[in-house]
């Protein structure tokens, strides 16, 4: 039976490089087209500008095919990277962001044979004893697993994600390439930020590498929504579930930003999206936990419009008196009180301890270039929000902005809320942002 799923499936896949040097040999090769490749565009501008950034940002161009192609057949932390890049079009230009997005879902799966021996060998079963029929064809490919559809002998319509081999012990050398290789070929990137990119993939990759613990956070996900009819969490299925094996119910639909940009009415697209935000502002400021990786192939739209939350395998939990905290400081803005939200940035450790800050003129003007859906008393269509031109523009004047680093606990915090505003930007969404956050100030009784 297994054979016959495999003619089934051809021979698309590819066996993915698992070794430590094979590994190196590759993220190294890429690292190092990207060195020269800056090289010789800082050569060619000789005479005419010698601009770093531009010539790092023409080499990331030109080299973007060749990166997506490594990230996606290395899988593991390169993928990982890729993902997080593509997801915001504020931290890359929207060229080389929507070519790094093809890594959501597109990326070439594992041959059937590894696939057939990573999850036999997990379970310790034939195949053929726990599917009734087992599509060889993958129905998405993730980071550090690929996902298929199946039938049980009971019935059920299920999916299962397996593993990729020899992930988990590739984590810490793939991280040293990708470092250097994102500090040459940063775009956007000032060393530390890319260093940061690099520690919070990390966190994500070590995190998602344990399917039994994303299938206890499917569980108790799907507790906190219980009482939410628009949010749909796949049930796990526990008893073929393992470390590296992770099987769930089957939910029908269609990717979420492309369903979305298919409803012609505005009006219900902007529900929808109303909704979506409104649950993540639930995670963070009331239950003080987080769905961290919110790129377009973790959600789908099923056929009643109810959004279908996926990939539970990097959840973050957060101190509640620091998200109220961030509540607080956003009410300083809205009361243009910038003296106590200084204390607060102080407080909370923004930056080294005993820097300069910048002005409160600087600070009020920065904050309201990237803060302004949360500040308008408008609603804001963010297909018309240009984040990434004024606050380039503005940083190159206020480099003192450029200090005030967020403490790590809030670096995926904030990784979150720009995957949700590229989301939104791509979407076109319109949205009364402010209005969600002042009600949810009112419910934790902060106005």
């Amino acid at each position: 039976m297994a054979k016959d799923w495999a003619k089934l499936g051809g021979d698309r896949g590819k066996p993915v490089k698992t070794t430590p040097l094979r590994r190196a040999m590759k993220l190294g090769g890429l690292a190092t087209r990207l060195s020269g490749s800056f090289l010789k565009k800082q050569v060619q501008r000789i005479g005419r500008d010698s601009n770093e950034f531009e010539s790092l940002a023409e080499a990331a161009r030109d080299n973007v095919k060749q990166m997506v192609d490594v990230m996606g057949e290395m899988k593991g932390a390169a993928m990982k990277i890729g993902q997080l890049l593509s997801t915001d079009p504020d931290i890359v230009d929207s060229g080389f962001a929507e070519r790094l997005a093809t890594l959501q879902r597109s990326a070439p799966p594992m041959d059937y044979v590894t696939l057939l021996n990573q999850f036999e060998s997990a379970l310790d079963r034939p195949i053929g004893d726990v599917f009734a029929y087992f599509d060889p064809e993958p129905i998405g490919s993730a980071s550090i697993g690929q996902v298929h559809r199946g039938t049980l002998h009971d019935g059920r319509d299920v999916a299962v994600k397996i593993q990729y081999p020899g992930i988990a012990d590739s984590i810490e050398s793939d991280m040293n390439h990708l470092r250097r290789m994102l500090r040459l070929g940063r775009v956007l990137m000032s060393k530390e930020r890319a260093d940061a990119f690099v520690d919070e993939a990390r966190q994500s990759i070590i995190a998602e590498a344990d399917y039994e613990q994303e299938a206890q956070n499917l569980v108790r996900f799907r507790r906190l929504f219980i009482d939410w009819p628009s949010i749909r969490i796949p049930e796990p299925i526990l008893e073929y579930s393992c470390p590296t094996v992770l099987m769930m119910e089957f939910i029908d639909g269609h990717p979420f930003d492309e369903a979305l940009m298919g409803i012609a009415d505005e009006s219900k697209k902007d529900a929808i999206c109303t909704e979506f935000i409104r649950a993540y502002v639930y995670m963070v400021h009331e239950v003080n936990v987080i769905h961290a990786d919110p790129h377009p192939g973790n959600f789908l739209l099923d056929e009643n419009h109810r959004i279908v939350l996926l990939d539970f395998g990097c959840i973050r939990d957060l101190r509640p008196e620091l998200t109220d905290d961030l509540l607080r400081m956003l009410t300083c803005v809205w009361r243009d009180d910038m003296p106590t939200l200084e204390q607060h940035f102080r407080r909370l450790k923004f930056g080294k301890e005993g820097m300069d800050y910048p002005d409160h003129e600087a600070l009020r003007a920065y904050l309201h270039i990237v803060l302004h859906p949360m500040i308008s008393e408008e609603p804001v269509n963010f297909g018309d929000f240009d984040l990434h031109g004024p606050a380039r523009e503005f940083l190159m004047d206020n480099s003192a902005l450029l200090r005030m680093v967020p403490p790590a606990e809030l670096l995926m915090y904030f990784r979150v809320l720009a995957g949700l505003k590229g989301m939104m930007t791509r979407v076109a969404a319109t949205l009364d942002v402010r209005g969600l956050a002042a009600a949810c100030c009112e419910r934790r009784g902060l106005i």
